[in-house]
């Protein structure tokens, strides 16, 4: 043995790392101690052997080939980077382990020595965090200073459905409607220069982006990581869909008890005006008849009783569509798929039109979704209207029904030649006990009430416009998609 030789062997003794010399050749020249007990192996057992016996058999045939490549361009580098590497003991077990290649010419040839870190401690530990990471019912998803994802848990996963692969080195702004991506990148920017623990969006609506292009809606938490490798930062994710949808419930709710208060607050206006009104007045002439009939005076008697029934007719009337004012709060059902035609017909047919045509132009698509006994009263109460008040001087009344589609919404317009509506009433038209009309033509002013309260129910509004020689109201629901429409209940 050279001086050389020997201070080289004692310097592979005292390094602190598993440490072998390799030639050209692939054959093991040199060990040290921690190397021969990290794989089990003898003192000098390896000396004379190729380097693949410390190979998994799975990689042994290809790894010569990989050999042969390294000493055509030796450096100095990490070997697999960015693959899990293992080596293989003697008694056939395998370790994880982190490989550093250092070239170097010894005796004339050139030679690799092959420096090997033991990270089974640091694998367990990270096996370890991943399963707790996978235990959170929150999507976790860890991304680099430079926006790539770097470690995402099973809620993750399948909150977005992807593989764990498939997200692994892609930028985070994957995960981020294209919408907002421009954005979003801005906003992370910024966060590297003031980060700290918060929540994300300071006020905003947040959207997450699933591989099949639906939204949620999210809320995101974030935790600055520091790491040897750099800055990193946590992301803690949930999905807010149902939140959402039963906070959207509870406004609509809430719009809708404001909405029945004021009605209340009408009908009780009603009630002690228009309703006890009549009241009097049938009180009234069946005190005449009753005087009348002491008199004698048949003919008088019944008068006033004629008179005393067209007032509890009216009042009847009055009581009648009150309760399906308070009906149309309540009128539920399942969204299914109407035939516009039929439905209008049927509605048209019910109608006393012996004097009034009917002109259909149907330009929407083929499909059409709504809650039938709301859709009915719409079209019923329209065409009732435009009928009632028809110009009788007019020898040809019309009523015209239009349909179109338009940005997944269905549009509905019912317009008539008649006597119109005066401005004055343009405005309340759509309120309580409010006649649309300066006619004698009998009614409770409640009829487009209803009418409103059924579109708002269905998601919808409803617009009139009279310009003196048509009168037309446009209603516009919304459609959306299938699965939204035939839950049931309405659009809230």
């Amino acid at each position: 043995m050279t001086q050389n030789e020997g201070q080289y062997k004692i310097d592979l003794e005292i390094c602190p790392m598993p440490i072998l010399l390799v030639a050209s050749s692939g054959k093991i020249v040199r060990t040290n101690k921690r190397l021969e007990v990290l794989f089990g192996y003898a003192a000098n057992e390896l000396i004379g052997q190729t380097v693949e016996v410390l190979v998994p058999p799975e990689f042994r045939e290809d790894h010569p080939d990989l050999r042969d490549a390294y000493f055509e361009v030796p450096t100095n580098r990490r070997m697999g980077t960015g693959r899990d590497l293992n080596g293989m003991r003697k008694d056939g077990t395998k370790i994880p382990v982190e490989i550093g290649l250092d070239p170097l010419e010894f005796d004339g040839e050139m030679m690799v020595m092959v420096s090997i870190l033991d990270i089974s401690e640091r694998k367990k530990n990270e096996a370890m965090i991943r399963r707790a990471l996978n235990a959170a019912s929150s999507a976790m998803i860890q991304v680099g200073e430079n926006g790539t994802i770097e470690l995402v848990n099973e809620s993750a996963t399948l909150m977005f459905g992807y593989e764990t692969n498939d997200l692994l080195g892609e930028p985070i702004e994957i995960l981020v409607p294209e919408r907002f991506r421009r954005k979003h990148t801005v906003y992370r920017t910024s966060y590297q220069s003031n980060r700290s623990t918060r929540n994300m969006g300071g006020g905003r609506e947040l959207f997450g982006v699933r591989k099949d292009g639906s939204e949620f809606p999210v809320e995101i938490g974030l935790t600055p990581i520091l790491e040897s490798h750099g800055k990193s930062t946590m992301a803690t994710i949930i999905d807010v869909t149902d939140r959402v949808a039963k906070e959207r419930f509870i406004e609509a709710k809430s719009k809708q008890l404001e909405s029945l208060n004021q009605d209340l607050v009408q009908f009780a206006y009603s009630a002690s005006h228009d309703l006890k009104a009549p009241l009097a007045s049938i009180a009234g002439l069946l005190g005449y008849a009753e005087a009348d009939l002491k008199a004698g005076d048949l003919e008088e008697v019944q008068c006033n009783l004629t008179r005393s029934r067209e007032l509890a007719d009216r009042l009847a009337k009055r009581i009648e569509d009150m309760l399906q004012l308070a009906r149309s709060d309540m009128m539920n059902g399942d969204w299914v798929e109407i035939d516009i035609d039929a439905r209008i017909q049927a509605a048209w047919s019910s109608l006393p039109t012996d004097h009034t045509k009917l002109t259909t132009d149907y330009q929407h698509e083929d499909r059409f979704w709504s809650i039938p006994v709301r859709f009915d009263a719409i079209i019923e109460n329209l065409m009732s209207n435009a009928i009632k008040y028809r110009d009788q001087a007019r020898k040809n009344c019309l009523v015209n029904v239009r349909t179109w589609s338009e940005q997944d919404h269905f549009y509905l317009s019912i317009a008539d030649n008649g006597i119109g509506i005066p401005k004055k009433h343009r405005e309340r038209v759509f309120s309580l006990f409010q006649r649309i009309s300066d006619t004698d033509q009998p009614g409770s002013g409640l009829g487009l009430a209803i009418t409103k309260k059924n579109v708002t129910q269905l998601g919808g509004t409803i617009v009139l416009e009279d310009d003196g020689g048509v009168t037309r109201f446009t209603v516009m629901l919304p459609q959306g998609h299938i699965q939204n429409l035939t839950k049931g209940g309405c659009i809230e």
